[in-house]
């Protein structure tokens, strides 16, 4: 064959190469087994294929200027950056990619890559079953990769899922054992952190004290501030300067508040070890003869500063009554659950009304609000354990699961009735006299933290 020379005149060499590359570009565009992509080096397409834009349910008109990115997994398409960032053109290496139809179907393809100056030329063709394991494996974890990038979202979902189903079982759990295991658990784990919890609450009072006096110090050491300058000014100027680097001013005001946020989560662990233990029933206070209605004062002398915060008035209205048999403490913790849901509940200017009454052989005690009430819904499962319609943080679900099984255990009961916009009404029944004597003489567990 005569070769021709591009540089004799008349030759036609540039004319015949041109000619090379419309019958393969033409090839290329009508190819029904290879699929042609060109785009520039950030990525926007300027040649596609016929072949490759019916996988893509579209024209090869419409697809040039478009972003190449978006049709290929996310996982290949950081790849293909990557090769294409080293600049290497590589022309004969092979690797396996996958594009995602307008559907979001998987198809892959096994590819060759030519990077130019400003772009890349990417030629593929449909993968056939090959007897080399390792291929068919890589295309295996490809594939698995690229649904793994798209099941984040459903992960999620499943695990809140999981969650609130473990959240259920363990409440049927609660319900159907009757706490008699988790009851040992939560009273172990409730003195574990008792112990170390009275030591820091202990601590704190000192940490207090302690502080106090060392910023009574530091206000001496500031108040001779003008007595020392004289006589030292290097010393005089140490100390301002010390006092600017620690900022000295939010300091006294940083440190008493921090101390005092620290005391209020250790007086809510406390509140929560107090309300583990009396769930778990397992220490409890002997019956006595006890007067109800002093009893429901002094829990609302208790709760003063709630109800002074809350601008909430409580008015008590007892009926004369003979002593009860009961035990004091956890009755008590019955009225201050009872009345605190309802000081809660209420707006300000509102009032709480606390009743006693004496009714054939029943202590009856009555708590009536006017606030928000409870939906139908919700009233079904007040008495759950774990179930609060209160903020995350703000309530354990367990006081009145509690008041109900102290109640039970003083042979009484228990009723709740509400509306919505209008306000709640509590109601204890408890005998004076009962059949049988409380197992032992005592009843359901209060404690003491």
């Amino acid at each position: 064959m005569k070769r021709l020379d591009a540089d004799q005149p008349g030759s036609s060499f540039q004319e015949t190469v041109a000619g090379h590359r419309a019958l393969v570009s033409s090839f290329l565009q009508e190819s029904e087994s290879i699929f042609l992509l060109a785009a520039t080096s950030d990525g926007l397409i300027t040649v596609c294929n016929q072949r490759l834009a019916r996988s893509m349910n579209c024209e090869a008109a419409d697809v040039g200027g478009t972003s190449v990115w978006p049709l290929l997994t996310e996982h290949d398409a950081c790849r293909l950056r990557e090769r294409i960032a080293t600049g290497e053109r590589k022309t004969g290496e092979r690797f396996l990619l996958n594009f995602l139809d307008p559907s979001q179907s998987l198809f892959t393809l096994l590819c060759q890559l030519d990077v130019q100056p400003g772009g890349f030329v990417l030629l593929g063709e449909e993968t056939r079953k090959q007897d080399d394991a390792l291929r068919d494996e890589l295309l295996q974890l490809n594939n698995e990769l690229a649904v793994l990038s798209r099941e984040n979202v459903r992960k999620k979902r499943a695990l809140e899922a999981a969650l609130e189903k473990l959240k259920q079982a363990l409440a049927m759990l609660v319900h159907r054992e009757k706490m008699a295991s988790l009851g040992q658990m939560t009273a172990g784990v409730a003195h574990e952190i008792n112990n170390p919890v009275s030591f820091v609450l202990s601590n704190h009072v000192t940490l207090q004290r302690d502080f106090e006096s060392l910023f009574s110090l530091i206000n001496l050491v500031g108040d001779s501030l003008d007595e020392i300058a004289p006589a030292s000014p290097a010393l005089h100027e140490r100390i301002l300067a010390k006092a600017a680097a620690i900022d000295l001013p939010y300091l006294a005001q940083a440190v008493p508040r921090k101390i005092a946020d620290n005391l209020e989560g250790l007086e809510r662990i406390k509140t929560i070890v107090l309300e583990l233990r009396n769930f778990s029933r397992l220490d409890e206070d002997v019956f006595k003869p006890a007067d109800v209605s002093q009893g429901i004062a002094s829990t609302v002398r208790f709760l003063g500063p709630m109800i002074a915060e809350r601008r909430v008035s409580v008015k008590t209205t007892f009926a004369e009554m003979p002593p009860l048999l009961c035990s004091p403490g956890t009755l008590n913790q019955v009225f201050s659950n009872i009345i605190a849901n309802a000081v809660e509940a209420s707006r300000p200017g509102q009032e709480v009304e606390v009743s006693t009454a004496c009714e054939a052989g029943i202590c009856a005690v009555t708590v009536e609000d006017h606030g928000a009430g409870v939906s139908a819904e919700n009233l079904t499962r007040v008495f759950d354990p774990f179930f609060t319609t209160k903020p995350v943080g703000e309530g354990t679900g367990l006081g009145l699961h509690i008041a109900r099984q102290i109640v039970t255990a003083h042979g009484g009961e228990i009723r709740i009735a509400s509306r919505v916009g209008e306000g709640t009404r509590v109601r204890i029944e408890i005998p004076f006299e009962r059949d049988q004597p409380p197992a032992g003489g005592r009843g359901a567990g209060r404690h003491n933290p």
